[in-house]
């Protein structure tokens, strides 16, 4: 049979559409014939459709159909080139023939619209989100109170931000760029000829996208980067550098072990997140400046008791072989005030702290431990203890010009060495080595006395 040039093939009243396709149908709902509208969307000829059964071109959301008559129903349609189409389709019901006429209304023009409305909708909802990951990690970041503690915040956000497989935060400091928190799936495979992971993106002040490991082999070809991507199971990667009023803090590397597309508000993310970060490292850094500030001798520029137990314990008993505490009493001090007046002792006790410094090493611990007391902490051999405070002890003892001859300056020096069995106890050890100083003033001064019983080191 052949379909007339209906009316409705041109618009369909109810639907309000343009020009539609018609199919015709038996009872058996096998196709009879299609006009050429349809078989334009098809991409095929007439002979390519009839006699084959209407599922295999058109598949229905609902029956066109039903007990309450007929309704147009949404439905794809499938070419046989395998174009696929969303359209509406409706019925004009049976003939006397048993013929049933389907219209069918090609709507990917609206579906297009929809999609880009439903992408939209998308979007707005993701910026919602990644505002209030920014506004909810302002808070965390805002009460953090150590370095340690920024960094694994960076982690935590940065992971459910991105969706990564694994976040790591490398932060600069003396020894240079060190990871401090997060796992790195590239560090057992990083090329042994380029510095620690994270190092140029902190320096390049610029975020970094990887794509695959093809990319990451392009962004620094010859040292093998794509294989240690492919070795660590890494796809993609996105890094940022830390930074906080223009300085390099550090930097954060997003994993991700399948493909992953960045959309354009990866970059402002990542870079929103990774300062926040560095603000926070450097509001820290800037409160543990002005506190150990406030921990020095305002006289000698030397730290308090307090800073010297804080430095050893971070410092000195990490890998010593032998820890000794050396505990410094001025001889004769007291004179220099009697006589001389305080300005002239505060001149003389800066003259000391010089000289202390100068005699032992810029990895050992001074302070001044009040008065006219002072205190060395030293990581040293067995040996090496007795030899540094007796240095200690010259250096004190030489002349000083802003003194009298008639007034001369020594120090009684106890010692204390205690091997790496344990962590010290910093109490323990400065009453063993003023005890053995005591006993060095009551000999007669300008001497070391090294303490003979040693407190147990433990914890």
């Amino acid at each position: 049979m052949s379909l007339p040039d209906d009316p409705a093939s041109r618009e369909h009243p109810m639907l309000g559409l343009a020009t539609c396709g018609l199919l015709a149908v038996d009872r058996d709902s096998t196709i009879l014939d299609a006009n050429a509208q349809l078989l334009e969307w098809l991409n095929c000829d007439r002979d390519d459709v009839v006699g084959r059964p209407l599922e295999a071109l058109l598949t229905l959301r609902m029956p066109v159909a039903d007990a309450d008559g007929e309704r147009p129903t949404d439905a794809t349609l499938h070419g046989v080139s395998g174009v696929v189409r969303p359209v509406v389709v409706g019925s004009f019901g049976l003939d006397e023939r048993g013929v049933e006429r389907i219209a069918v209304y090609d709507v990917s023009t609206r579906s297009a619209f929809n999609l880009g409305f439903q992408g939209a909708e998308a979007k707005t909802e993701r910026g919602r989100q990644r505002l209030q990951i920014l506004l909810n990690s302002a808070v965390g970041f805002g009460n953090v109170r150590s370095e340690l503690d920024a960094a694994e915040l960076l982690v935590d956000v940065a992971q459910r931000a991105f969706a990564a497989s694994a976040v790591s935060v490398h932060l600069g400091g003396p020894d240079g760029l060190c990871q401090s928190a997060g796992v790195n799936p590239l560090a057992d495979h990083w090329p042994a000829t380029l510095p620690p992971t994270g190092t140029a993106t902190m320096l390049g002040g610029q975020v970094v996208i990887i794509r695959s490991p093809e990319e990451a082999e392009a962004f620094v070809p010859g040292v093998g980067m794509g294989d240690a991507y492919r070795a660590g199971g890494v796809h993609a990667a996105i890094a940022s550098p830390m930074r906080s009023h223009g300085d390099a803090v550090g930097s954060m590397v997003c994993y991700f072990d399948h493909r992953r597309e960045f959309d354009e508000e990866a970059v402002p993310l990542a870079e929103a997140l990774s300062n926040q970060a560095a603000q926070a490292i450097a509001r820290i850094r800037l409160e543990d400046t002005l506190r150990r500030a406030a921990m020095h001798d305002e006289v000698t520029g030397l730290p308090t008791r307090r800073l010297i137990e804080e430095d050893v314990t971070r410092t000195l008993v990490q890998g010593f072989s032998a820890l000794s505490v050396i505990f410094i009493d001025l001889d004769g001090f007291k004179s220099v005030n009697d006589l001389l007046g305080h300005t002239a002792g505060d001149a003389l006790l800066r003259e000391i702290g010089l000289r202390l410094r100068r005699t032992i090493r810029e990895t050992d611990v001074l302070g001044r431990f009040g008065g006219d007391e002072f205190i060395a902490v030293a990581a040293v051999d067995g040996v090496d203890g007795a030899a540094l405070a007796d240095r200690i002890r010259a250096a004190i003892a030489e002349p000083y010009d802003q003194l009298p001859p008639d007034l001369s300056i020594t120090a009684s020096i106890g010692l204390i060495t205690v091997g790496n069995n344990g962590a010290p106890v910093m109490d323990q050890l400065i009453r063993a080595a003023d005890h053995a100083m005591y006993e060095a003033k009551l000999a007669g001064g300008d001497r070391v006395v090294v303490a003979q019983s040693t407190p147990a080191p433990v914890m």
